[in-house]
């Protein structure tokens, strides 16, 4: 049976689900150490290809566990083909990534554009029991990242500015989206660097395909990769199940976040897919 979880805990356990690799709010910095680990071996970047991508509408059911209680949500993804700007005058085409979970207390909406190809956020918002604006920018050369822009929770308002060595993604569900759009295979491993809004610092996110498996969920079977993942040396542990058809949707995740607390666990299973053509012109 569901036990009733406080609403600081339901908090929480909604900031672990929305920004799956980022500490809990109040975290230390990374050091300079774990930084630089974050910055090497980060080639990952050149298998990402965005137009792969496809528009989308991926509902799941949800569950987070802590200190042994449980709630059960649910949350929607959709993955849009936008633009930014007007794309005869220099815009640029763009996906857009909503992911809309549902709380007993209430909704959470956690928005990423994105480019279309390279998949390098341009910018974030939450909205929800927190809320979040973040923009991204890129130098000529793609080899720093400037990220500036607010956080609030519970009325307290957190500037956030850094510049980040290279490509670098951001939080949320942002990697397995880029999976998503990445060369699958049986041998595939893969390494990229996730930004984390809540202590301002870099991860390194390991990717390693364990094998393959036919996944039963309530969308239907699915021929799946299992991904193994380690976000921050550990801090985020877990698997993730995507559909060897591309785009490499995922259809099941579970990862354990370590804290002080005890260990908080996510799963997500697939509840059903709505796959969508790209609109004329995008």
């Amino acid at each position: 049976m569901t036990q009733r979880i406080p609403r600081s805990l339901l908090a929480l356990l909604c900031m672990v689900l929305l920004s799956a690799v980022a500490p809990p709010a109040g975290g230390q910095k990374a050091t300079g150490q774990e930084e630089a680990t974050a910055s090497s071996d980060t080639s990952g970047f050149e298998d990402i290809d965005g137009t792969t991508l496809k528009p989308a509408v991926l509902s799941y059911d949800a569950t987070m566990k802590m200190g042994g209680k449980q709630v059960d949500l649910s949350s929607t993804l959709t993955v849009t083909a936008t633009s930014t700007g007007e794309t005869d005058v220099g815009g640029t085409d763009t996906w857009t990534l909503v992911n809309k979970i549902e709380t007993p207390q209430g909704t959470n909406i956690d928005s990423l554009i994105m480019d279309r190809s390279a998949l390098l956020p341009v910018s974030r918002h939450q909205r929800g029991r927190s809320r979040m604006d973040i923009s991204y920018t890129t130098g000529p050369t793609s080899d720093k990242m400037k990220v500036s822009g607010e956080m609030k929770a519970g009325g307290q308002p957190k500037s956030i500015s850094a510049e980040l060595e290279g490509s670098t993604l951001a939080g949320g569900v942002h990697d397995v989206i880029a999976l998503a759009a990445m060369p699958l295979n049986p041998g595939f491993r893969a390494a990229l660097r996730v930004f984390s809004p809540q202590d301002q610092s870099t991860k390194r996110a390991e990717f390693e395909a364990a094998g393959m498996e036919t996944v039963e969920t309530p969308a239907g079977s699915f021929e799946t990769y299992v991904v193994d993942l380690n976000v921050g040396d550990g801090y985020v542990t877990g698997t993730v199940h995507l559909r060897k058809e591309p785009p490499h949707y995922y259809v099941k995740w579970r990862t354990e976040v370590s804290s002080g607390r005890g260990p908080r666990t996510v799963t997500q299973t697939l509840s059903s897919m709505e796959m969508q053509a790209v609109p004329s012109g995008k």
